[in-house]
């Protein structure tokens, strides 16, 4: 059952936009960050690390954080729409697989996102003739920021679900994106899930976490990703007994 949940997911975005957002965002921030790196030729010095936080700049504080927070809002429109919700409830399948489908897919999808920026990255970093072999600390970022990034699409999907609006549960993760700055800034990146992703991705600097910082890292992003799950479950076991 729990098989045919993630492939019925994979179904409903045949046809969606939500390539849109997964190809441009990307793209436009390593367009972004590229500029910017040849226009600070003297400022921007370390090769490859200064062009991924020119890259980052772009694309950690937001433009990330935001592909996560729309492909999220779509799956819960989806379920959101024509009594949908009911609808589901009367199949063979329990609602912690609605929930994790949800948040495999997503997952999938931020794994092609992160994929598809590294290959941007590079290309841009060899038409741009940086010197230098490939940083694999740019793999670590990558892999923090993907870890991340599941932990802000548990909190995205449980916001999702309760908020009736598309749109605001966006609004909110572009505010949050905000504040992950700030407490990123003020050394508190372990307090939300986008300042984990912002620390976790090298986009405030070119240093790498600390093998005590990788650990807590992780466990964090485990943790916010099992409370926000679990708390999406609940509201949808309530919402089956409500209806039954």
């Amino acid at each position: 059952m729990f098989k045919n949940a993630v492939l019925a997911e994979i179904l409903k975005l045949k046809g969606s936009k939500i390539a849109l957002p997964v190809i441009l965002l990307p793209l436009i921030s390593v367009l972004l960050g590229s500029g910017n790196f040849v226009a600070n030729p003297h400022e921007l010095v370390n090769g490859w690390y200064s062009l991924w936080t020119q890259v980052a700049l772009f694309y950690g504080y937001f433009f990330y954080p935001i592909i996560i927070s729309i492909c999220c809002a779509y799956t819960m429109r989806l379920e959101k729409s024509n009594h949908n919700w009911n609808m589901m409830m009367t199949y063979p399948v329990r609602q912690g697989a609605v929930i994790l489908s949800k948040l495999i897919i997503i997952s999938i999808i931020s794994l092609i996102v992160q994929s598809f920026l590294v290959i941007l990255y590079l290309t841009a970093g060899l038409l741009l003739g940086v010197k230098g072999g490939f940083p694999l600390d740019i793999l670590n970022f990558s892999l923090c920021g993907l870890a991340a990034s599941i932990a802000v699409a548990a909190v995205q999907l449980y916001l999702s679900m309760i908020v009736k609006s598309f749109a605001l549960p966006i609004g909110i993760c572009l505010g949050t994106c905000v504040l992950g700055l700030g407490l990123c800034v003020s050394g508190l990146w372990m307090l939300y899930p986008t300042s984990l992703l912002i620390k976790g991705f090298g986009a405030l600097n070119q240093a790498a976490l600390s093998p005590l910082e990788h650990i807590l890292f992780f466990i964090l992003c485990a943790v916010y990703i099992l409370v926000f799950t679990e708390l999406a479950i609940r509201r949808l076991t309530k919402r089956d007994t409500a209806t039954s």
